[in-house]
C-alpha cells in the first residue's frame, strides 16, 4: 500500500530535525553580550519551537523582534532561512543559510543547507499553477505533470471546504503544493533515502510547511495520488490545528479516514484488501499495538505490520464517528488543544477510560463491525501498492496467466484468444464461464470481461460485470477506464465523465482515459473539458 509522512512519522528524521534547534541553542551564549543571552536564547529557543510547529506567522512576527538582539548572527540567518523555506521563499532561504553556515560551520546546519539547495535546483523551472480561491499553488515541472494540476486542485479546494469544516481550521496562508517527477528527486530535496522510499512506499510527504508528492508517472501502474495529497492537506490541517500535539496513530488515523471526504459526506473507505487483512489479523490476535507504531508507521517490521496498522486506526476514527457523530473530530482536537494527551483527549470524546476502549469496547467493535463481501482469493483484491516504474520484481499485473485458477484457466485462455481477434462476443462468453468458477470479484478478469461485452455491443452487461470488483477494488485503474467506457456506450454520459476522471486520479497518464474523456465531455456540450482532454491525450501519448 501507498504509505503517507508527515513531520514525524520517521523517528531518525525526527531526531536530526530537533537537533537543528537544540544544537544551535547550545551555541547562543557565545553570539550575544553576557547582559543579553539569556533573552536571546529564549527567543531564538522560542522561535525554533514556533518554526518546527508550523506556526510560521508567529515566528516571523518573533524573528522580527529577535533582530534586535541577535543582528548579524548566525542563529538570525538560520531562522531567517528556516521561515524562508517555509514560506517558499527558497532565494532567500538559501541566502541565509549560506551566511550561518559561513559564520559558523555546524553538521546540522550544513544538512538543512543540502536541502534547501536541491529544492532550489529541482524546483528553479517548475511552473506555479494557483488555484480558482487563491489557497492552494501548485508546482509542476513542465510536460506530462501539467495533467495533474485540475485534478488536485479539484480536490484540494474540495478539501480545503469540507475538511475545514470537519476539523474547525483553514489555513491562513496559500499551501504550497510540489510535484516531482521521480522518487529520486523526493529523497534529494527531504530527508528520506532512496532506500527508505522504496522500501517502505513512501511517496508523499507532508513538510516544510507544504505537500510534496511524487508524480504517478513514476510509479507502474498509478496509484491513489488524489487521495493521498488530500490526505498530507489533512496532516497539515492537524499539525496548524493543534500545535504538533497529536500523536502519529491519531494523525493517521484521521488522515486515513478523512482522505476521501473532499468528495463528500460518508465517502470515507478502507479499501478490500485493506479489510481483509484486518480480519484476518484480528481473528489471529496479531494487532499492532498503539505503543508499537510509535514514533512512526514506517518503523514497523513489515509491509503488512504497516498496512494493518493503518486499517487499525482507521477504524477508530470510523468508531469515534459513528459513536458521536457530527463534530467528534473536532471535539477530539479541542481536547488536545486544552492540555490532553491524545489518548484521554479520545477517551473523553467517547465517554470511558482508554484502557477500557482498547482492552474491551474497541476490539468488541472490530468483531461485531460489518465487512463487506471479501473474496477467498486475496488475488481478487487490488492492493493499492506502489511499485516503481522500472522496478524488476514489478510483473504484469495484467496478465490472466499469473492467476492461480488452474480450474478456469482454460476458459481465460480462450476468452483472450477471442479477445485479440477481435471476437468480442465469443471471449465475453469465456470470460463469463470462468466468472462462474471464480466468482465476479476479480479486478482482471471482470475488465477483461467489461471490454468484451461493451465491445460487442453490451454496455449495460459491461456495467453490471464491473459493480462488484469496483466496490471492492477502488483503485484500480482499468476498471474504471472501463467503467467509464461502458456508460459512454450505454449513452449515461455524466457516469462516464466521473468514471474516467476517477481513472485519471489515479493514472493520469494514460492517454486512453483522455481521449474518451474527450468524446463524452463533447457530447455533454462541455468544450472547455474537452479540449483539455484532448490536450491531455496528446501530452500523455
Amino acid at each position: 500500500m501507498r504509505r503517507c509522512k508527515q513531520p514525524r512519522l520517521s523517528g531518525k528524521t525526527a531526531v536530526r530535525l530537533g537537533a537543528m534547534g537544540v544544537a544551535a541553542a547550545a551555541l547562543m551564549l557565545s553570539s550575544f553580550a553576557p547582559g543579553g543571552a539569556e533573552a536571546g536564547e529564549q527567543t531564538f529557543q522560542q522561535i525554533d519551537r514556533l518554526l518546527g510547529a508550523w506556526q510560521v506567522q508567529e515566528a516571523g512576527e518573533l524573528i522580527d523582534e529577535f533582530a534586535d538582539d541577535a543582528d548579524g548572527t548566525p542563529h538570525l540567518h538560520y531562522v531567517k532561512a528556516r521561515h524562508a523555506f517555509k514560506t517558499g521563499d527558497y532565494d532567500e532561504a538559501q541566502d541565509q543559510i549560506e551566511q550561518s553556515v559561513e559564520m559558523q560551520p555546524h553538521e546540522v546546519w550544513s544538512r538543512y543547507q543540502e536541502i534547501v539547495d536541491a529544492t532550489v535546483e529541482v524546483t528553479e523551472d517548475y511552473e506555479r499553477h494557483v488555484s480558482e480561491s487563491g489557497n492552494f499553488e501548485m508546482y509542476v515541472e513542465p510536460g506530462p505533470d501539467a495533467v495533474l494540476v485540475p485534478y488536485a486542485l479539484e480536490a484540494l479546494e474540495k478539501a480545503y471546504d469540507r475538511i475545514g469544516e470537519i476539523l474547525d481550521h483553514h489555513p491562513d496562508e496559500p499551501v504550497r503544493v510540489e510535484v516531482y517527477p521521480r522518487e529520486t528527486v523526493l529523497a534529494k530535496v527531504s530527508e528520506l533515502t532512496e532506500e527508505n522510499i522504496r522500501t517502505s512506499g513512501t511517496i508523499a510527504l507532508c513538510q516544510y510547511n507544504r505537500l510534496m508528492i511524487t508524480s504517478p508517472r513514476a510509479v507502474l501502474r498509478g496509484y491513489s495520488w488524489v487521495d493521498t495529497l488530500v490526505h498530507e492537506y489533512v496532516h497539515l490541517v492537524i499539525n496548524q490545528r493543534t500545535v504538533e500535539q497529536v500523536p502519529i496513530w491519531m494523525h493517521e488515523g484521521l488522515a486515513k479516514y478523512l482522505e476521501r471526504q473532499w468528495r463528500g459526506e460518508d465517502e470515507q473507505l478502507l479499501e478490500g484488501a485493506a479489510e481483509k487483512l484486518l480480519r484476518e489479523r484480528h481473528e489471529d490476535d496479531s494487532l499492532v499495538t498503539f505503543e508499537e507504531m510509535h514514533p512512526s508507521m514506517a518503523m514497523l517490521p513489515s509491509q503488512q505490520d504497516a498496512a494493518v496498522a493503518f486499517a487499525q486506526v482507521y477504524t477508530t476514527m470510523e468508531y469515534l464517528d459513528e459513536e458521536v457523530g457530527d463534530g467528534a473530530f473536532s471535539q477530539l482536537l479541542d481536547e488536545i488543544d486544552r492540555g490532553y494527551e491524545a489518548r484521554e483527549a479520545y477517551a473523553r470524546v467517547v465517554g470511558m477510560g482508554w484502557d477500557e476502549f482498547e482492552d474491551h469496547e474497541w476490539r468488541r467493535y472490530l468483531h461485531h463491525r460489518p465487512l463487506p463481501d471479501l473474496p477467498e482469493d486475496a488475488d481478487d483484491l487490488h492492493h493499492d501498492q506502489i511499485v516503481f516504474d522500472g522496478d524488476e520484481s514489478a510483473g504484469d499485473e495484467e496478465s490472466l496467466q499469473e492467476l492461480d485458477t488452474p480450474e478456469a484457466e482454460e476458459y481465460l485462455q480462450l476468452g483472450q484468444m477471442f479477445q485479440v481477434r477481435d471476437r468480442y462476443g465469443a471471449a465475453a462468453v469465456q470470460y463469463q464461464k470462468a466468472a462462474d468458477l471464480m466468482g465476479d470479484k476479480n479486478p482482471l478478469l471482470q475488465t477483461r470481461m467489461a471490454r468484451s461485452l461493451t465491445n460487442s455491443g453490451d454496455p449495460e452487461k459491461a456495467i453490471e460485470a464491473l459493480k462488484r470488483v469496483n466496490e471492492l477494488n477502488p483503485y484500480h485503474v482499468n476498471t474504471w477506464l472501463e467503467l467509464g467506457r461502458a456508460h459512454r456506450h450505454a449513452g449515461n454520459y455524466e457516469e462516464a465523465r466521473e468514471a474516467l476522471r476517477e481513472a485519471a486520479r489515479v493514472n493520469p497518464f494514460n492517454p486512453e482515459i483522455h481521449e474518451y474523456l474527450s468524446q463524452v465531455a463533447d457530447e455533454l456540450g462541455d468544450s472547455e473539458e474537452a479540449s483539455q482532454a484532448r490536450r491531455f491525450a496528446d501530452k500523455t501519448g
